[in-house]
């Protein structure tokens, strides 16, 4: 039986000293700027540096718990997408099969067409706009199809306990009711298992997690003005930096997890998927091809100019950023160098403590901390 191996070193302080544990000394390299952020309990950093050893994953881990609140925005698309794949493996459907939503009565609403691939939508484009910028609506139709119950039923049944997925995403706090987050959509889904329609169904799931500090802040902004309150994040998505992790594990070395707690998918929808993983802007249609390689990649390049990076340099991950969280959950591989690590870790950079205000401290703090991050463990591999 193959086991991920796991080192608890959760401490407020940092890690707690392991002959095998590199990252303190790792940490303690890092720049001026970099110590003064790591230590800033305001930051509330979490990092996890998994090391492949053999046929397990070594994991070195600096202030992470498990119950500690912090906003995972985008990065919730990740297992939503795995999710999707898991779905259409059961039913007997492709990757590439198309799926058109009809949700009248709730965003977002009817969707039949995908101007971007100029064509009708398929899942394998969703989950790709999903890795390689991260959108939204990608996210809202396989959320509309699938539903919370089926969502976090998957993820609790794949020991992906410390989660909840129970809204859509959107720019505003406050776009979607919790009734259009209960509801999935009509949708229709066409592929080479024939055909399949989907009628709304009402779900259920809750998410009644005990996670620290959810209540967050001094204010935060609605409809144009500010309420002088603490933010209630209770009902918002959550899952820890360790499940991110593991989802993204589940995906890249299935092999290490037992057959339980694998996504099970054929060989050839792994590949798939990784292949997906690896696309870059420009290898999509216009206007995406305009943005940066580093767009949505935080560790390593995240802060800089120079938007390329080179092609030995492969980086499946999936970031988030919202409310002045960002964080990141990466494979990093050099095919050059003989280099392979997992790298997960969350940031809060929100100074003035008001939340949906769109004023944090992304470009100042978040991103310089995070690709610096990335640099110290590449650099360590490498040397």
């Amino acid at each position: 039986m193959r086991l991920i191996a796991l080192i608890l070193s959760v401490s407020i302080l940092g890690c707690a000293p392991n002959k095998k544990d590199e990252l303190s000394e790792i940490l303690a390299g890092g720049s001026e700027f970099f110590q003064k952020t790591l230590n800033d309990p305001k930051h509330e950093i979490q990092i996890i540096y998994g090391k492949i050893e053999g046929d397990s994953i070594i994991h070195q881990n600096f202030n992470v718990n498990p119950n500690q609140f912090f906003y995972p925005a985008s990065t919730v698309k990740m297992p939503i997408a795995f999710a999707a794949t898991k779905k259409l493996e059961e039913i007997g459907f492709g990757l590439n099969s198309k799926l058109m939503i009809d949700s009248s009565e709730h965003n977002p609403r009817k969707i039949v067409f995908d101007s971007l691939f100029n064509e009708e939508p398929t899942v394998a484009n969703l989950i790709n706009k999903i890795f390689t910028f991260s959108d939204n609506q990608a996210y809202n139709i396989l959320y509309g199809w699938l539903g919370k119950d089926y969502l976090n039923s998957l993820n609790h049944g794949l020991g992906i306990r410390s989660s909840r997925i129970v809204h859509q995403l959107s720019e505003s706090a406050f776009s979607f009711t919790q009734e259009s987050n209960r509801n999935t959509f009509k949708a229709r889904l066409i592929g080479s298992g024939g055909e399949l329609n989907f009628e709304p169904v009402l779900n259920s799931f809750e998410g009644s997690l005990e996670i620290q500090n959810q209540l967050r802040g001094v204010g935060y902004r609605k409809d144009g003005e500010t309420v002088n309150e603490p933010f209630d994040f209770s009902q918002k998505n959550f899952i820890s930096l360790p499940d991110l992790l593991g989802c993204l594990e589940r995906v890249v070395k299935p092999e290490l997890f037992d057959e339980n707690q694998q996504y099970g998918f054929s060989q050839s929808t792994y590949e798939e998927l990784e292949k997906i993983m690896l696309l870059r802007p420009k290898n999509l249609p216009y206007p995406i091809d305009t943005l940066q390689d580093n767009y949505v990649k935080f560790f390593i390049y995240g802060d800089q100019e120079e938007s390329s990076y080179p092609d030995h340099v492969e980086i499946r991950n999936k970031v988030g950023w919202a409310y002045g969280y960002l964080t990141d959950v990466a494979h990093i591989r050099d095919t050059k160098n003989d280099i392979e690590f997992f790298l997960a870790a969350t940031i809060h950079v929100n100074g003035n403590q008001i939340y949906n205000d769109g004023e944090y401290e992304y470009e100042e703090v978040g991103l310089p901390f995070l690709a610096e991050l990335g640099r110290l463990i590449y650099d360590k591999n490498l040397n």
